[in-house]
């Protein structure tokens, strides 16, 4: 049986005039996908996941104008949460919904 292929899903931090915004807040992923955080702001930008093992690190700064790819380890299928806060406001970011991560069942 031919080997799934992997999926790269872009995550895109921006900041506007009064707040931050995440693009692709509900993120659907398996593990051995890949996700690349671009952060379009000028400062730093500080990704909190809250499921310590979905990542090789659960918290990571992106500096500003950088990207970061992170690659989703073998975790239990379910709904992980994730926060970015952006030095540029000083505030969370926010998305068209709570951003979120979903393993869905193979």
């Amino acid at each position: 049986m031919p080997e799934l292929t992997k999926r790269l899903t872009e995550v895109r931090i921006t900041c506007g005039k009064t707040s931050c915004k995440v693009s692709e807040a509900f993120v659907l992923a398996l593990p051995g996908d890949r996700i690349r955080f671009v952060n379009q702001t000028a400062a730093d930008a500080h990704v909190h996941v809250s499921e310590e093992n979905l990542f090789d690190d659960a918290r990571f700064t992106i500096s500003a104008g950088r990207v970061k790819t992170m690659m989703v380890r073998e975790v239990q299928r379910g709904f992980y949460p994730y926060a970015v806060f952006c030095d540029c406001k000083g505030k969370f970011c926010t998305g068209s919904s709570m951003p979120i991560i979903i393993i869905p069942r193979r």
